[in-house]
């Protein structure tokens, strides 16, 4: 796990540092047609901090994760007055439980839309259990869901923090936070950065809604853009928009073709070298392939 500081900005005042875990092997029954076993991604979190409060965006999904995220926090030597949730995948927020024994007083905070879909995920019994066979003995057994958050703005000491709503993007009532303060996006599952994006619960509709997303951030021109899945060391840019853009309308043009699924699949692999998580389920959410378009229509 690493956690980076970004120099410009002196630990007295106001800034963000952004730490970032490794990808969490799965335990599976089938191996994939191709490519990387499957894993949950490299996640991360953002602190936002200004002389005297902090706020954490994301909480990532193991006890270890949520645990060592805890003791970086307290580094910082700032009060954590809130911990906001991104949107409602499980490796966004299972943290929770971990970082709330550690800071009684922060509130844990989510649009309602992303506390429904929390509660979706931990009222259900069986998605509860096939998430702990997927990662035996790491998840915390106690689950914590934020409350819903209805204003537009979270304050950290003088600066604001913008929440956006971006609708679906790799899941519904997806969120972005803007802090103008420090020329910052902190993009949640909007943005991949050198990672391959989760496209395998996609359709033509919602990958046009996660294109317009893509613009909102766009518009804003930060001089940050935190994905909330990056490669490990990888630069907090936003030429990261950009290349995420181009990634789902490769993928649209490429499944829209004739191309069978594993010609899709090496192809993105192909066109996005270096990335990271190069995984079958990502694109097609599924163990086996599926016909190629002409033979399925």
């Amino acid at each position: 796990m690493s956690g980076s500081d970004h120099a410009r900005f002196a630990p007295t005042t106001h800034g963000f540092s952004v730490f970032t875990t490794p990808a969490k092997p799965a335990v599976v029954t089938r191996e994939p047609p191709a490519g990387e076993p499957r894993a949950s991604g490299p996640s991360t979190a953002t602190l936002v901090y200004g002389p005297r409060e902090a706020v954490l965006v994301d909480a990532l999904a193991t006890v270890a994760e949520a645990t060592v995220l805890a003791d970086w926090i307290e580094l910082h030597g700032r009060t954590l007055t809130t911990i906001y949730i991104t949107h409602g995948h499980f490796d966004h927020f299972y943290g929770l439980s971990v970082l709330a024994e550690r800071f009684p007083e922060a509130k844990a905070v989510a649009t309602p839309g992303s506390v429904e879909l929390m509660r979706a995920t931990v009222d259900n019994p069986k998605v509860v259990a096939a998430l702990a066979a997927r990662w035996p003995g790491r998840l915390p057994e106690n689950l914590v869901v934020a409350a819903p958050y209805d204003e537009e703005v979270l304050p950290v000491d003088d600066m604001e923090l913008r929440i956006i709503e971006q609708g679906r993007t790799d899941l519904d009532h997806s969120t972005s936070v803007h802090v103008p303060a420090l020329d910052l996006v902190v993009a949640g599952d909007v943005v991949f950065t050198q990672c391959h994006l989760f496209l395998g619960d996609t359709t033509e509709g919602s990958r046009n809604t996660w294109l317009e997303a893509l613009d909102r951030l766009a518009a804003l021109a930060p001089a940050h853009v935190v994905g909330g899945h990056k490669k490990t060391g990888a630069p907090d840019l936003p030429v990261a928009i950009d290349e995420n853009r181009r990634y789902i309308e490769d993928f649209s043009r490429l499944v829209a073709s004739d191309r069978s699924d594993l010609e899709i699949f090496t192809i993105m692999g192909e066109k996005h070298p270096g990335w990271v998580g190069h995984q079958w389920w990502l694109m097609f959410n599924q163990d086996t392939p599926r016909a190629p378009a002409s033979q399925s229509r």
